[in-house]
């Protein structure tokens, strides 16, 4: 099992930074019809994350790919969870990238692919349909056979992939959010602040987060604050 070693692999200001934030770069331009499952995943994530740490029943999660492709969470829960869990759906990808840039920076990526595996676990509990199971089966089986079987190099390439991805797809699909449709309808008529204003907050976090997060994984001793 060579998943320690990939903590003493450089990334940082690297070419492994460069060489995946360009392919993640291409994938999430040019492959959005693969890439739009695996980060309406990542926004199903973000909310399944403030319900568990609300401790807030999950009854279980859909992802569609009908028309247009997005995710559905049933579960109980107050005010507070209506309105954290649907901000948490669009922040999650973002913040998601933003921290496992950190990791990434902190030296320790194969953190990244730990909790990837693990939340990607967890997710399968409480799949309700084909498309929901599938996707975080696949993060399972593609990043939990670089953890077991990769060399430090194929993990480090495969966690800074994960982090670019996150940060590359927030910032491109938060210029995309229907206004209409999932929390850009939802917040505005629980909140009473209008759709637009969620909507900025959603671009402001998504590009603030491309920015720190690109400077991480780009710029050796880059730190936040």
């Amino acid at each position: 099992m060579g998943g320690l070693g990939v903590n003493d692999v450089p990334i940082v200001g690297e070419p492994i930074a460069y060489g995946t934030g360009f392919i993640a770069l291409l994938v999430v331009c040019f492959s959005t019809y693969v890439a739009r499952y695996f980060y309406f995943y990542a926004t199903a994530g973000g909310s399944l994350l403030v319900r568990v740490g609300l401790a807030r029943r999950i009854s279980g999660f859909w992802l569609y790919g009908e028309g247009s492709v997005g995710s559905e969470i049933e579960g109980s829960g107050g005010w507070p969870t209506m309105v954290l869990a649907p901000l948490a759906s669009y922040l999650g990808a973002p913040l998601l990238g933003l921290g496992g840039a950190a990791l990434i920076a902190s030296g320790n990526p194969w953190a990244v692919l730990l909790a990837a595996v693990f939340l990607s676990l967890l997710a399968l509990l409480v799949a309700r349909n084909p498309l929901a199971f599938t996707v975080p089966l696949l993060v399972v089986v593609g990043l939990g056979f670089a953890l077991l079987y990769g060399s430090g190099e194929q993990q480090a390439f495969a966690a800074a992939f994960v982090a670019w991805f996150l940060l590359l797809a927030g910032a491109v699909w938060s210029f995309r959010i229907p206004a209409d449709k999932g929390p850009s309808e939802t917040l505005p008529r629980r909140t009473l602040i209008p759709g637009l204003l969620w909507r900025l907050l959603w671009i402001v976090v998504a590009i603030v987060a491309l920015i720190v997060g690109g400077q991480l994984l780009l710029r050796p001793g880059y730190g936040i604050g």
